[in-house]
């Protein structure tokens, strides 16, 4: 029977499925159900309850760049190369720097007295800024150009005769602004003036020129900043005289007009009775919603046909109530005594007589209070209007002395301010006019600038090791690039991060052997690496009970050529070797391999059991090795899922199960036929093959979907066709070069077990 499983969810992270269960091996590693396969490098091994997805170790990436390393070269000589031809090419370049001591405050005999006047104090960093913003500005390029005398100009445009830009041959202008730079000293008011020039003495000339240039425009602009204030403050003083004698007259006329004297007893006035007459509003508005809201609800009872005594506010009513409690008491009694008498009997008759008229009264005592609540609805209604409209008329007038207070009181402000401002003013244009002659120059030249001995551009060692780590960057992103674009299947994360498979196990290539050799290299040992992977995978199936247990066991792949038939045949013998009895079954009928690489004959095998009811015995090929049984297809098939999924093939499987302790079927890939599947329920578990750097991620994903969906437990992947180098040293956990000595210093010892073990015989039967 099949053993029972439930599989692992999808892992929304990796896009592939968890497994429900698993191994843990490798360095560093444990087993622990429930884990998921892990090896060292790839979450630590198993932990009990599960871990987390595997992640991307630092082998991973050195094999992707390992993998591509012609990328990198090419890419990196490419940058290094052109930063060496750059640096050695390059005309030399000589910097010369003078230093310029910007001052905190404007210089002056009298010190800076008027905030209109053209200043330069630098109080904080947007000061600093902007002088520096100044320094930098087309005006001192533009002064500096007219500075260059004709034998000067000559020799400082000469290098550049030759050099063109967009509008054509580069004018001084440019030159002056592309080799200029100013750098200010950090926390300090120093700034350092650098030009850059081949010719060294031009270079001085020039910076000092920079330096003189910018401490006489500043002064210039101070001094011109500040006649033209003097002037703005003369001609603002004279026209603040004419606007305080206007706004004089303009009061005294107001005062006369409005009676300005008692506005403020009128005001208050207005106010004590605006607020007497609030309240009253207030009052007659809170009435006035009570009643409404009462009403409301008497008029929503009405449409909907309801009973008004229903109210709160009307059953209330004294005379509602007791009604109510008579006409409830009158019903209880009818309903008392309806038990003893009939409707005709006199006391009945008396009891409905008497409630009716309670009714009746009732009704009658309801109208009553919604007539009185009606005619109170009207009454607060009128109220409110009333004292609405009164408390509006008295705000109009208030607002009326309101905007002549405003009036008043802003012709009184203005006044007061243009007297101030205009006293302001006649003192401050007194003041500057003293100041103007006394204005000095806001900076200073600290150091001069020198020809300088040697030169600062081309940086050897700068270029250069731009070009070295520049191209190890870009041939380091070049090749990471191509490997993320790749799309192939390469790695363990590739296998348990997206494709979510546990891995089982590292299968390196075998060279220079034919496919026959290949099918049968446990048996034959020809490749003592193999061979001990495939132990491996055969103590990793015996860790777990779903696989130590497991009877049928199908290998399946994505696509043709992945090498499953090849695991198949050694995973077989390996069981064999191990002393369990064990049949390898050919289920690809359309393409059959086992017989072929085993050597067999395949005229004659499962298509004669089912299709001509030939016996199991004649059919099975018997000790092929020995404890190795081998079922053949027996030819093609037409038709392969009509018979897998037939009665036979499962009552098959059911004898197999009682003969041999391991099943290998071998299935064709999901990629290209669904085969496999039809297989499934018959299986205890399904191994996955995938060929190295061969098979697309995302086919892979889809297809192992697929198995999960089958409710059949998927022991794990199985790396296959890895070459030797990339598997001993990027899969060192499960094999490594430091152990070939010991399949060399020890082989007497390995053939000594093997011969007692396996005797390495074909068997070919036709």
């Amino acid at each position: 029977m099949k053993n029972d499983y439930v599989r692992g969810a999808p892992d929304p992270n990796s896009g592939g499925y968890g497994g429900g269960y698993g191994y843990g091996y490798g360095a560093g590693s444990g087993y622990g159900y429930g884990g998921g396969y892990s090896y060292g490098g790839y979450g630590g091994g198993g932990q009990e309850g599960g871990g987390g997805a595997p992640q991307r170790s630092f082998k991973d990436y050195f094999l992707m760049f390992r993998e591509r390393i012609w990328y990198f070269i090419v890419a990196f000589f490419i940058i290094f190369s052109g930063s060496i031809l750059y640096t050695f090419n390059k005309t030399k370049v000589y910097t010369a720097v003078a230093q310029v001591q910007l001052l905190r405050d404007d210089p002056s005999a009298m010190g800076n007295m008027g905030p209109e006047m053209e200043m330069n104090q630098i109080r904080g960093a947007e000061d600093l800024n902007t002088q520096l913003s100044l320094f930098e500005s087309v005006t001192i390029l533009q002064g500096v150009e007219q500075r260059l005398q004709d034998d000067v100009r000559e020799r400082f445009m000469a290098p550049y005769a030759s050099a063109l830009s967009l509008s054509g041959p580069l004018s001084p202008l440019e030159v002056l602004g592309r080799n200029r730079e100013i750098i200010p000293r950090r926390m300090s008011l120093m700034v350092n003036v650098a030009y850059s020039h081949p010719d060294p003495i031009i270079a001085a000339d020039v910076a000092n020129l920079f330096a003189k240039e910018f401490i006489d425009y500043n002064l210039k602009l101070n001094i011109d900043g500040s006649m033209k204030a003097v002037e703005d403050l003369r001609i603002r003083a004279d026209q603040q005289k004419d606007r305080v004698e206007e706004l004089d007259l303009k009061l005294a006329d107001y005062r006369e007009q409005n009676n300005a004297v008692s506005l403020d007893s009128q005001e208050n006035i207005a106010r004590t009775q605006l607020s007497s007459l609030n309240e009253m509003k207030l009052s007659a508005k809170n009435a006035y919603d009570s009643i409404e809201t009462k009403w409301n609800l008497i008029e929503s009872y009405r449409r909907e046909g309801k009973d008004l005594w229903e109210l709160s506010f009307i059953a209330e009513q004294l005379r509602v109530s007791s009604l109510l409690q008579n006409i409830s008491s009158a019903k209880i009694s009818i309903s008392s005594l309806s038990k003893r008498y009939r409707e005709k009997h006199p006391v009945m008759i008396e009891l409905l007589q008497t409630l009716q008229e309670s009714e009746v009264e009732l009704q009658g005592a309801v109208e009553n209070s919604v007539s009185k609540i009606s005619a109170a609805f009207a009454e607060t209604k009128t109220n409110y209007e009333v004292s609405s409209k009164r408390l509006a008329e008295k705000e109009q007038e208030l607002i009326e002395l309101s905007r002549l207070r405003v009036e008043y009181s802003s012709l009184e402000r203005d006044l007061e301010v243009q007297r101030v401002f205009f006293m302001a003013l006649t003192s401050r244009m007194t003041q500057e006019q003293a100041q103007v002659n006394l204005k000095n120059a806001n900076a200073r030249i600290v150091d001069q600038a020198f020809p300088p001995l040697t030169h600062s551009s081309p940086n050897v060692v700068m270029n250069l090791a731009a070009g070295l780590f520049g191209g190890v960057a870009v041939g380091m992103g070049l090749v990471f690039m191509v490997a993320f674009l790749d799309d192939r299947v390469k790695s363990a994360f590739d296998i348990e991060g997206t494709i979510g498979l546990p891995m089982l196990g590292i299968i390196p290539r075998i060279k220079k052997l034919d496919i026959n050799t290949k099918a049968q290299a446990v048996a034959s040992n020809v490749d003592r690496h193999v061979t001990e992977t495939f132990r491996s995978i055969y103590s990793a199936l015996k860790l777990n009970d779903e696989s130590k247990n497991a009877k049928v066991i199908v290998t399946t792949s994505t696509v043709p050529g992945e090498g499953k038939s090849f695991v198949s045949s050694n995973l077989a013998l390996t069981f064999a070797n191990h002393g369990e009895k064990t049949l390898l079954l050919d289920a690809d009928l359309r393409l059959p391999n086992v017989a072929r690489s085993l050597q067999l004959e395949n005229d004659f095998g499962l298509l004669d059991h089912i299709d001509k009811d030939v016996a199991l015995d004649e059919v099975i090929i018997k000790e092929v090795y020995p404890n190795l049984d081998v079922l053949p297809t027996g030819g093609k098939s037409k038709n392969p899922t009509q018979i897998l999924n037939s009665a036979k093939f499962e009552a098959m499987f059911a004898d197999l199960r009682d003969r041999y302790d391991r099943i290998v079927v071998d299935s064709p890939p999901l990629a290209a036929v669904s085969d496999a599947l039809n297989l499934l329920p018959l299986a205890d578990g399904v191994l996955y093959v995938i060929k190295f750097n061969t098979v697309k991620r995302k086919t892979a994903v889809v297809n192992v979907r697929r198995l999960w969906e089958s409710n059949t437990p998927v022991f794990g992947a199985i790396l296959n066709n890895i070459t030797s180098s990339l598997s001993s040293y990027y899969y060192s956990h499960y094999s490594d070069k430091a152990y070939q000595d010991y399949y060399i210093h020890n082989e007497e010892d390995i053939e000594e077990d093997l011969a007692g073990s396996v005797e390495p015989t074909i068997e070919t039967r036709s």
